[in-house]
């Protein structure tokens, strides 16, 4: 069994997924969120280990992500895998909606997963 990846690993690696997402390159994107131009180089190249919590909020407000998602937080099991979704929950959750609720709810799912494309 492999070892789970490093805070600072999980958190280059969603940077730089969301910074492809966004259309930015590193340089860029080091602008937008106020940093000297390889800020975001010197994560990429592993230069840089754990950003100050600071950063990460620049960068978050640039990529217009939550912090919690470029760190990588969440529910995680024992092994740091994130959990499974339950099911019973999210179905009680659901039926808690009205109609126009429940329509309103898969309109901003279908753009997210539009955005993530």
């Amino acid at each position: 069994m492999s070892e789970p990846e490093s805070e600072s690993e999980i958190f280059r690696k969603n940077l730089l997924h969301y910074m492809k997402l966004r259309g930015f390159s590193a340089a860029s994107l080091s602008r937008k969120a106020g940093l000297n131009n390889r800020a975001v180089k010197d994560i990429e190249e592993r230069r840089t280990g754990s950003p100050r919590i600071s950063t990460v909020f620049k960068f978050a407000r640039a990529l217009e992500v939550p912090p919690e998602v470029l760190l990588g937080l969440g529910d995680r099991d024992q092994h740091g895998q994130r959990e499974a979704v339950d099911a019973p929950v999210v179905n009680g959750f659901l039926s808690s909606l009205s109609q126009s609720e429940r329509e309103s709810l898969l309109d901003s799912i279908r753009h997210l997963i539009q955005i993530g494309r």
